[in-house]
Parts: structure tokens; sequence; C-alpha cells
């Protein structure tokens, strides 16, 4: 596993059980990572002697796109499912055939499309948090009337959790 993080926030990425952590310079007057502050890809190929990796969760979006299609090891996937940098610009499909990699932009919705299908999936996850082999960390719990808060709490890239809304 490797994972990447800004230099503010190492103290909560070290307990991830990364194998390797990529740390990045925070951006410049925000509290979240520069992308382009360290070659990624060149770390990624280092640590796994110039094969890339297997698969990548990636839930930054826009800002490392590219990165994520260079780092993918023959046929690779690359699982899209955030936007926290903006939306992932339209690419031609050719970028994945040096490769022969993959791409999937997964919702939500499409797992848990049944009542039945909802249910079982918490209940796996809440298996997995009871087992203690999924840790859910809460960072911050607000007011429903302090959303705006929270919002720009999130926006800013300051979360090192989840950030909750009590109702």
């Amino acid at each position: 596993i490797i994972g990447t993080t800004s230099e503010i926030k190492v103290s909560e990425a070290a307990k991830a059980s990364c194998d390797h952590l990529i740390v990045l310079k925070t951006e410049e007057g925000k509290s979240y990572a520069n992308y382009s502050s360290v070659d990624i890809h060149e770390k990624v190929m280092e640590f796994t002697n110039g094969e890339g990796v297997k698969c990548i969760v990636d839930g930054v979006g826009k800002n490392t796109a590219e990165i994520s299609v260079q780092c993918l090891a023959r046929r690779g996937l690359w699982i899209s499912f955030g936007n926290a940098s903006g939306a992932v610009p339209p690419f031609s499909l050719l970028k994945l055939t040096p490769k022969s990699g993959y791409v999937t932009r997964p919702k939500l919705g499409d797992y848990v499309a049944t009542k039945e299908e909802l249910h079982a999936r918490a209940k796996e996850v809440f298996q997995y948090v009871a087992s203690g082999d999924l840790t859910v960390k809460v960072d911050l719990t607000l007011p429903l009337e302090d959303a705006k808060k929270g919002h720009i709490y999130l926006e800013g890239g300051q979360s090192k959790g989840k950030v909750l809304f009590k109702i």
C-alpha cells in the first residue's frame, strides 16, 4: 500500500498502515497537498521496482488523474471516485493502452441498489468496525446549523477524519 499525504497530515496518515507514504508539500496558503511538489510517479516506480501499482483508489480527481494513469501496472485498475480537486477532465481511452489499464468511476447507488444489498453491505461494514479491522475517525462534530462552517472546513482541506453534523 502506497499512500500520499500533505506535510500537515503526516501524523494522521502514518497511522493508516501504508507500506510507503509519500509526503507532499502543502499548497501555499492552503492546508491541502500540492500533488506536483513530489514526482509521485518516480516514487511509485521506485517502490514497485518499475512495475507500477495494480490498483489506485483516487478520491482527489483532477489534480491526480494523469498521475494515476502513469502509475498503473500492466492491467492495473484506477478507481476514480472523488472530486476533491475538481472533476477529472475527459481524456482519451488510448492513454490506458500502453499498460492495458482499466478505469472505473463507481457510485454508491450501484452497490446498494436494493434494500437487501444495502443491509448486507452495512452489516459487512459494521462487522469490520466491530472486529477492529476498520477504524472510523471522527474529526469534527457540529450542529446542523453550522453546516456552512463544516463545508468550509472540508473544502479547505483541514479535515483529518469524518465531519459529522448533529440533527
